[in-house]
């Protein structure tokens, strides 16, 4: 079952380029599905032609599930940081 945790996944496809979305910037965290997923690319796609003229660009996001260990780091490393800014 390991394996499957480390296996890149289709988290969603994104008409929004990668600088509007920084929540979903590469190497954070986000949740799909009610798992924990870490980013780990984005992937531009052709541009998709609309039916009244025109196109719009889109963007693939991708990222691996996240460990339950993983999870607790990232929490733990947050709550640190908060605590040091007080």
């Amino acid at each position: 079952m390991r394996w499957f945790r480390q296996k890149e996944q289709l988290l969603l496809v994104s008409t929004e380029p990668p600088f509007r979305k920084p929540e979903w910037a590469e190497g954070r965290l986000m949740g799909h599905e009610g798992l924990p997923y870490r980013v780990t690319r984005w992937v531009e796609r052709r541009p998709v032609l609309l039916e009244r003229g025109g196109s719009v660009q889109q963007w693939e996001v991708w990222g691996r599930r996240v460990s339950d260990r993983e999870l607790r780091d990232e929490l733990n490393d947050a709550a640190e940081r908060m605590l040091a800014e007080e």
